[in-house]
């Protein structure tokens, strides 16, 4: 029916919502549809027994038929309103909300009892079976549906709930724990006003991953991030494709970092195309990569090129670093962002000295750099580009202050003058750290070395907490 088409829709629309998609979480439009359908307006007169008498009596077709349609209604109606962490560390405690939009018609007396498990993926293909094998041991798994006179909402919260252990299936290959994903099911009996029979009612969650530590943490979300987005509709539990093109990984990418980052400027197509080249790892490659195929592994199993690291764990610190450092800065479009370096000697070799540009580190994970045209040796140009400020760097001493402090970057690419663009970003004490350091160490070149890769040492030490 097109109730239980919307129910779907609402369900797949919070899936994306993981990775950014818009959502909207109001679900009271669907309960009022709901109590529109012809059976449910039977149900305050008493008179949903005198239909199913009917029907029994005349055709018991008929009857079969109606009792379909409530209980697939009264199935559809149980909603994970708001989903378990989607990475869950074993002890750690959460919440989650179930709610049964069908609430004001369940029958009085007993109150209803929801509970929670958790189940492996084989389980969640096989709902039509009371899954018998315990994977894990959930803590505080039940909580009653209560009912709210105000909202005309029937939830079941279950608060403090935590994973105290967890039962893995065997791994296939090179699959880590963090591959392996899981969710909960929560399940009740639910007697419906007017009706004899009983419905068992279920709902499973969103797929989540377990982890032990914290340093799983980022894999699990990639986990996650790729469930999210390339998953189809109605798929059997939890089934993803191993490769997608390129063109909807990008998109997940950039949903997801204008999301997480809270902005609404997006990755533009320099970004992209540097993305691009340092997942396929074609640093010369000029074309559209639209169309091309990236897989799983090469999100985020197999390390990059002379890297520790993977592209996801790589891109995700980017994030977190905007996230919480960068995120004005981003959003006014100071920072170039993504870029390689023929890019950017491209677009810095005809620039005056001192035009600088701000690019995320593709050497270190959640870095920011500045890259920077200075005078060479040999009368010419070169460019440099200043070693990487991390999470840290940016703790002690803000963007905005480094720029103020380096007098040698001098005009934002293509041309606007530091000061006017950052002023704002400056710390209100009106004096520079490098003016103390040149009455300290009387020269400022002590600053810093350049090294052979052209990257510039800044070593502010203890003047870089003022």
């Amino acid at each position: 029916t097109r109730l239980i088409s919307r129910l779907k829709t609402w369900r797949w629309e919070q899936h994306k919502a993981t990775i950014g998609h818009p959502f909207d979480d109001n679900l009271n439009p669907l309960q009022t549809c709901i109590f529109k359908w012809p059976f449910i307006v039977l149900i305050p007169n008493f008179k949903l027994k005198a239909v199913l008498f009917v029907a029994q009596k005349h055709h018991s077709k008929r009857k079969t038929l109606v009792h379909t349609h409530l209980s697939d209604v009264s199935f559809s109606s149980l909603v994970v309103e708001k989903q378990p962490p989607q990475v869950i560390k074993t002890q750690s405690k959460f919440s989650t909300t179930v709610r049964y939009l069908l609430g004001e018609k369940v029958a009085p007396g007993k109150p209803v009892m929801l509970k929670a498990q958790i189940i492996n993926e084989i389980q969640a293909r096989n709902l039509a079976v009371v899954p018998a094998d315990n994977v894990g041991e959930l803590i505080n798994n039940s909580a009653i549906l209560e009912h709210n006179t105000a909202t005309k909402s029937t939830c079941a919260t279950f608060r403090n709930m935590s994973i105290k252990k967890i039962k893995r299936a065997d791994r296939k290959g090179s699959e880590s724990v963090t591959e392996e994903k899981f969710a909960l099911l929560f399940s009740a009996e639910i007697t419906i006003t007017g009706c004899d029979t009983p419905y068992r009612i279920q709902m499973i969650s969103l797929p989540v991953v377990v982890i032990v530590h914290g340093s799983q943490d980022n894999n699990a979300l990639a986990t996650i991030i790729w469930d999210c987005a390339f998953s189809e509709p109605d798929r059997m539990p939890f089934v993803v494709p191993e490769r997608v093109p390129w063109r909807m990984m990008y998109s997940t990418l950039n949903s997801k970092f204008t999301s997480e980052v809270q902005t609404q400027h997006g990755l533009d197509h320099y970004n992209q195309h540097f993305l691009a080249q340092k997942i396929f790892d074609k640093p010369d490659f000029a074309e559209d990569y639209s169309n091309m195929m990236v897989s799983w592994a090469q999100f985020n199993k197999e390390v990059l090129p002379g890297r520790p690291f993977t592209f996801w764990q790589w891109f995700e610190g980017v994030m977190e670093l905007t996230k919480k450092h960068l995120k004005t800065y981003w959003s006014e479009g100071l920072i170039f962002g993504f870029i390689g370096k023929q890019h950017l000697h491209l677009i810095l070799k005809d620039r005056p000295n001192g035009t600088f540009l701000l690019r995320f580190s593709d050497s270190e994970i959640g870095g920011i750099t500045i890259a920077y045209v200075s005078a060479s040796e040999n009368g010419g140009q070169k460019i440099q580009n200043i070693q990487p400020f991390s999470k840290r760097d940016l703790e002690i001493r803000s963007l905005g202050d480094r720029i103020r402090d380096i007098s040698h970057i001098t005009h934002l690419y293509p041309e606007f003058p530091k000061d006017e663009v950052f002023k704002k970003f400056y710390s209100g004490n009106g004096f520079h750290i490098q003016s103390i350091l040149h009455r300290q160490l009387g020269v400022y070149s002590h600053l810093g070395s350049c090294s052979e890769t052209g990257t510039l040492t800044l070593k502010f030490g203890s003047f870089g907490q003022m």
